[in-house]
């Protein structure tokens, strides 16, 4: 469950209609998010220096279309930075029948606690652990709910790489390699969070005849009305291809994070968000280790959430040790971001 439909009070993205009658009933929205960041190499072994400071920018635009009550479609086009500009989404939803909802296209998935989006974020950047997500699915889900339950079963050409997301041609191959996707969400009572179990297993993820298997459990708990608590835990297994040397890849992933609106503190809107993330991958002959600790101050001085004005500081610590040589890496990164809403 990407947390797209969980959003934090500093970072809600709110659709703003087309004045476009009849049917079908047309809505945009979207976002421009411009970042001034830096990091600093400050302490590596052996031992290095390096630094960087720079502007980067990521922007969306999403049509929404109701086109019947039961009858819908979605399409975001987004540019993440790098000059490039893709879709991200591009599906349509039928319900045929209350809490029944089948889509099919290409969509955001369902693994993972951290949002896709930055208006839904807590802090500025996603954090390292988002590399254990996987790729925006294309294919269908089937999702049923009903108090306090909600469940969804994706099938889609592939989860953990591009490769498999853009079909399966491979010459002399026996079997489509389809990947799946199970989302169990429980909805706590009086709107005190919920708790998100998700397994997914990719039947081609490293190459042929080499799956992967993800499993995650992440929760978001409001136990006060000005406390939002996030938690994550993922293991995942890689196997190696058949007929290929090696050992499977397991890579677990952990985050930790606490939100605390201000109130009167500030003479405007505001919240801070500490969070803790944890990575490692191992191989089988080198593991990699990494550890975040960021703190954020989100706040929006223009009376208004459809402008944030957001700070960030960040300290991450890297390890990879292959049986004979170790090596580390400390990093200390900073950002202040400028988010317009529409």
């Amino acid at each position: 469950m990407r947390l797209t439909t969980l959003v934090p009070t500093l970072a809600c993205v709110a659709a703003v209609p087309l004045a476009i009658a009849a049917d079908p009933q047309l809505k945009f929205d979207g976002f421009v998010d411009s970042i001034l960041s830096t990091t600093s190499l400050i302490n590596s072994d052996p031992e290095d220096r390096e630094s960087n400071t720079k502007f980067s920018y990521a922007a969306k635009l999403g049509l929404a279309a109701t086109i019947t009550e039961k009858i819908a479609a979605q399409v975001d086009l987004y540019a993440p930075g790098d000059g490039s500009i893709g879709v991200k989404q591009a599906y349509g939803t039928w319900s045929p029948m209350s809490g029944l909802e089948i889509k099919s296209g290409k969509f955001i998935g369902d693994v993972g606690w951290v949002a896709a989006y930055a208006p839904n974020l807590f802090r500025i950047n996603a954090g390292p652990i988002v590399g254990l997500y996987t790729v925006d699915p294309t294919g269908v889900r089937v999702g049923y709910a009903t108090e306090p339950i909600s469940v969804g079963l994706t099938v889609s050409n592939g989860l953990f790489s591009e490769h498999d997301d853009q079909g399966q041609s491979d010459v002399g191959q026996p079997n489509e390699h389809f990947g799946y996707t199970l989302d169990i969400v429980f909805t706590l009572p009086d709107d005190k969070g919920s708790i998100n179990a998700e397994a997914a297993y990719d039947m081609s993820a490293t190459g042929t005849e080499g799956d992967a298997l993800h499993l995650g459990l992440n929760a978001t708990l409001t136990p006060a009305q000005s406390l939002t608590v996030g938690a994550e835990v993922i293991y995942q297994n890689f196997a190696v291809p058949q007929g290929s040397t090696g050992d499977d890849t397991t890579k677990l992933g952990a985050l930790l994070m606490a939100n605390l609106k201000l109130g009167q503190a500030l003479p405007f809107e505001s919240s801070v968000t500490a969070m803790w993330q944890y990575v490692s991958t191992d191989d089988g002959s080198t593991e990699d280790t990494t550890h975040e600790a960021a703190l954020a101050l989100l706040t929006y001085p223009g009376g208004s959430d459809k402008l944030g004005l957001n700070f960030e500081v960040n300290y991450m610590m890297t390890s990879s040790d292959d049986g004979t040589t170790e090596t580390s890496a400390d990093t200390l990164g900073g950002a202040v971001e400028l988010l317009y809403v529409f």
